[in-house]
């Protein structure tokens, strides 16, 4: 916990540096601009000055694009300009004379068009104290990921990223709802759940950022880390690409089957040359889901869905720059959780509608000020309605019956940002100066009905009965506060300090909050570089805990070994919650990175992470053992504890061809590893454990590299191992039997390797690529039978098996 003071006197510094550099005369410099072709700023670009006769000067520029730099002559000289994810810039006889330079770095697109222009490739970035893995459009289009394609499937193959059975993924051993996901700058998580629900087309998607320590105080109210999708834009030419024009097929029951077709189209271009563009990204799938182990005629689920994101840019001056975008989703699940433990007659029929509509616009001040505003909001309709109305069971091996639950959960969020970019100031060294506010508006509510569920034991004969008194619909609100600044100070060439101060409220735990965060940066030359950083990171108040309490009464009434006579009255379980008692979950982060250029192109990073969260919420039951009903009160009890080193090696080769791979040993523990809710609910006294998602031991690789003697062939592939994740042992009653997660699946092994063919046809350029996902048939189970009650205790189900894909991508005109 931070010491009562450190907020006056951060505030103070920032306050100090800004006033004396205001004052200080800049001396006589060229100030350099780099822009995309859109006429956006491109920030951290890393610029390399030759001048005849003197050594290299490397530079980076800063939020808005600027760096400026002095020549020693007047003679002309090179500017050699590069990021990832954008094509190089070479500026060659440059006037000594000009004072003001303004170079474009173009985005990568989906192909390289021309022999002359070079992709830059990822190195070491001196000015950058998180530690950012950044995928560009390269790896989202070269990655030979799971067959949906949906982009959630690929950030698992960033370091530290672990992606559970239900697809939600876990950044830095955190809870799903702990990471900020960021669309365009926007937060796009569930406005109650916290998850990852949105979907948009993997080809819409420019870049992905990835960060899991060390990040800066603009990104609040997570403490997991931040998962940022930037998507694209169009340019001055008109584009069209369309995607996966084959279904694929996995291997089931012993034979192949339809799997999945997902096709994809963008279109962008010019609204009006140099001044307007727009972008649009349509993706749809349909799903044939089979699982092996339940009858032929009831086995399968046949789901689709569809997204479409359109966008458009306006420079209405140079100055002032406008974005506009919607994203649409619509998603329908006719047997929504079919496994081998939950029959068809149980799943549910689930139907998620999704919109979100955001502005954005950037206006750049003549004093070299950027100031950025961004208006927004998610709405979910989220339905899930039960097939029949036959009582729920819940077996030692499976459920039966009708779901008992029908749920409609609409949500929202409207978000509203400010960002104020400070032109460099000089004051013994360079300062970068940021200062920003955000603000959310949430609302959720529920209507349900929910039926008994009758627990049975292994002879069948009923062992308790849940019941659940009628729920009114109920609706809430929650309105969240937030501002910050932040000082990237260089003392000098190779030394970075970055500190920042934040704050926020929300009026539900109605606590100031101040989270300050000091990360440096030190690169004794271009080929090695030292990072480290420690901060306090706050959580959102975490919205299903409090839903839970709303709708939170259960009655248990248990029978007598015969099922039919009562041994208790209804016992009744409350969950409460206190919104005046709780505070809000906070982790202390810190962090040491290394990272070295090595020979032939081989970059080397070495990353220690530790995190410990305190405060987080969890219900506890407040009667004496061995009761498992009363009063379950909402506190913050629960600690988790995560430490990890990972080792991750790149090679850059030639024309852009990668190899990368990467170890993670970690540790995610908690001291309250049980998850108490009304409903289906695991029943013992609180334990500590591993945390669901725990891995202590990970390594994967991808790469795409070409085909010796092949032209136009590629070689793709991905590979995976993982230790299983762990699993809790219970009895027919639901009560928890030994340690939680004292049992793992077995390890998890997937190797998929593939080939891409690319040519031109009818003046049109194309990518056909085949891959063999799984190619060793490893089965990586899903689904564990935990009862030990049930003679098929510790059997695993619902494998994974091999998977036949092909795509075709039309990548444009020549």
């Amino acid at each position: 916990m931070p010491r009562r003071g450190w907020p006056s006197h951060v505030f103070f510094f920032c306050f100090l540096v800004c006033s004396v550099a205001t004052g200080i005369a800049q001396r006589s410099q060229i100030e350099l601009t780099v822009i995309d072709e859109n006429g956006m700023p491109v920030p951290d670009a890393q610029v390399i000055l030759a001048e005849p006769g003197l050594a290299p000067l490397r530079l980076t520029t800063d939020y808005a694009g600027r760096c400026q730099y002095s020549i020693h002559g007047n003679t002309p000289y090179e500017l050699d300009i590069g990021k990832a994810g954008f094509y190089q810039t070479l500026a060659h006889e440059v006037d000594p004379l000009q004072q003001k330079v303004e170079l474009s770095l173009a985005h990568q697109q989906m192909v390289q068009q021309q022999v002359n222009v070079v992709a830059s490739s990822a190195g070491i970035d001196p000015e950058q104290s998180s530690d950012l893995n950044n995928m560009s459009t390269a790896e989202i289009v070269s990655i030979p990921y799971q067959t949906s394609r949906d982009i959630r499937n690929l950030l698992p193959f960033n370091p530290g990223v672990i992606q559970d059975q239900t697809g939600q993924v876990h950044v830095a051993g955190s809870a799903t709802s702990a990471t900020l996901d960021l669309l365009d700058g926007f937060d796009i998580r569930s406005p109650v759940s916290g998850d990852l629900d949105l979907r948009v087309s993997a080809d819409a998607v420019r870049s992905i950022d990835v960060e899991k320590t060390r990040y800066p105080v603009e990104y609040g109210k997570a403490a997991g880390g931040v998962i940022a999708f930037r998507t694209g834009m169009g340019d001055d030419r008109f584009r069209f690409n369309a995607t996966d024009f084959f279904p694929s097929f996995r291997e089931v029951n012993g034979g192949l089957h339809f799997d999945k077709f997902v096709p994809r189209v963008t279109v962008s271009g010019p609204i009006a040359q140099n001044k307007a563009w727009f972008f649009d990204g349509f993706e749809t799938e349909y799903d044939n889901t089979i699982i092996a182990g339940l009858p032929s005629n009831a086995d399968s689920n046949q789901l689709w869905r569809g997204s479409n994101l359109i966008k458009a840019q306006v420079n209405v001056t140079p100055s002032d720059i406008v974005i506009g975008g919607l994203l649409f989703d619509d998603f329908h699940s006719p047997y929504e959780g079919l496994s081998t433990l939950t029959p068809q007659e149980s799943t549910v029929n689930q139907d998620i509608l999704a919109w979100f509509p955001y502005l954005r616009e950037q206006h750049s001040f003549t004093g070299g000020a950027l100031l950025d505003l961004g208006v927004g909001g998610v709405r979910i309709r989220n339905g899930a309605e039960p097939h029949g109305d036959t009582p729920f069971e819940v077996t030692p091996e499976i459920y039966q019956g009708s779901f008992f639950e029908n749920a409609t959960s609409p949500s929202r969020r409207v978000q509203g940002t400010a960002t104020l970019y400070l032109p460099p100031r000089e004051w013994l060294g360079r300062h970068d100066l940021k200062f920003g506010i955000d603000l959310d508006q949430i609302n959720f509510g529920e209507e349900l009905t929910r039926s008994p569920i009758s627990y049975l034991r292994q002879d069948g004969t009923l062992l308790r009965i849940s019941t659940f008194p009628a729920q009114a619909p109920f609706n809430r609100n929650n309105f969240e506060a937030g501002a910050y600044a932040q000082d990237r100070w260089l003392p000098h060439a190779g030394l970075l300090l970055e500190t920042g101060l934040r704050f926020d409220w929300d009026e539900i735990i109605r606590r100031p909050l101040y989270s300050p965060r000091v990360a440096a940066v030190y690169t004794p030359g271009v080929n090695t570089k030292l990072s480290a950083g420690i901060g306090l990171y706050y959580e959102h108040t975490q919205l299903p805990y409090l839903e839970e309490a709303l709708a939170g009464v259960r009655y248990d009434t248990y029978y007598a070994l015969d099922g039919i006579t009562p041994v208790t009255p209804p016992l009744m379980s409350n969950f409460v919650a206190n919104d005046g008692l709780l505070h809000e979950p906070r982790t202390l982060n810190w962090s040491v990175g290394f990272e070295q250029k090595l020979p032939a192109e081989i970059y080397a990073s070495v990353n220690f992470l530790d995190k410990r969260d305190t405060d987080d919420f969890v219900y506890a039951l407040q009667s004496t053992p061995p009761a498992f009903y009363g009063t379950y009160l909402l506190n913050n009890s629960r600690t988790e504890n995560y430490h990890s080193v990972d080792v991750n090696l790149r090679h850059n080769f030639a024309h852009g061809y990668v190899l990368f791979g990467s170890y993670t040993r970690s540790y995610a523990h908690t001291n309250a590893a049980l998850e108490y809710i009304p409903t289906l609910s695991i029943l013992g006294p609180q334990a500590s454990g591993p945390l669901p998602w725990d891995v202590p031991n990970r390594f994967f690789s991808w790469g795409w590299l070409p085909v010796p003697k092949l032209k136009s062939w590629d070689f793709v592939y991905t590979a995976d191992w993982r230790t299983g994740f762990p699993f809790t042992s219970v009895d027919a009653n639901q009560q928890v039997v030994g340690e939680p997660g004292s049992r793992r699946f077995p390890d998890f092994l997937s190797l998929s390797p593939g080939l891409e063919w690319r040519f031109h046809l009818r003046g049109y350029y194309f990518g056909l690529r085949g891959v063999i996902e799984n190619i060793t048939d490893r089965q990586n189970p899903a689904v564990v039978y935990n009862v030990i009650d049930s003679p098929l205790y510790g059997t695993f189900s619902v494998p994974e098996g091999r998977a036949v894909t092909a795509r075709i991508r039309l990548i444009s005109s020549k």
